[in-house]
């Protein structure tokens, strides 16, 4: 009898001992290094979004119907407009120096109502755009988009180069 209750006093006292080894070293965070590791993970996260393009829609299913002729924008009435080839930035200025204000998205449209030529890039062309799809209105670089309409109507807008800093 002996022999057993010194035999769970040993099994007791070794649980405790390997118990109490693991935690050796922990350390316990305070509340406000949670939170602030928790904030800085929810901006991250939230600037991921802001890139984020908004998501595509689901290719056609196989119908029995044949597709018929695919229509591409052309030279037509109406105002000139451009339509992003990939994510594109929106700037308050005809230049990459100028804030950037909002991102015209992969497919989005802005009626064209101004240009500037800016000799440093290639192509030159800079687009001022009013938004047809939600957005702010500013610069886009003809680079990032394509052209439908007639240029010959646009007015060519002079501006002050004094870019402010990039935000980026």
């Amino acid at each position: 009898m002996i022999s057993r209750k010194l035999f769970l006093a040993i099994l007791v006292l070794i649980t405790v001992f390997i118990g109490s080894c693991g935690n050796a070293g922990t350390t316990t965070r305070s509340a406000e290094d949670v939170i602030a590791t928790a904030q800085a993970f929810a901006d991250l996260t939230r600037a991921a979004t802001q890139l984020t393009a908004p998501p595509t829609e689901a290719p056609p299913t196989a119908t029995s119907t044949p597709p018929g002729p695919t229509s591409t924008p052309t030279a037509t009435e109406g105002p000139p407009v451009v339509e992003a080839d990939f994510n594109a930035s929106v700037r308050n200025g005809p230049d990459e120096t100028y804030e950037r204000i909002d991102y015209l998205f992969d497919g989005q449209r802005g009626e064209v109502i101004g240009r500037y030529e800016n000799l440093a890039y290639d192509p030159p062309t800079w687009w001022f755009i009013r938004r047809i799809d939600q957005g702010k209105d500013g610069w886009v670089w003809s680079g990032a988009c394509t052209f439908y309409g007639d240029e010959s109507g646009i007015p060519v807008i002079s501006v002050d180069f004094t870019p402010s800093p990039e935000n980026d």
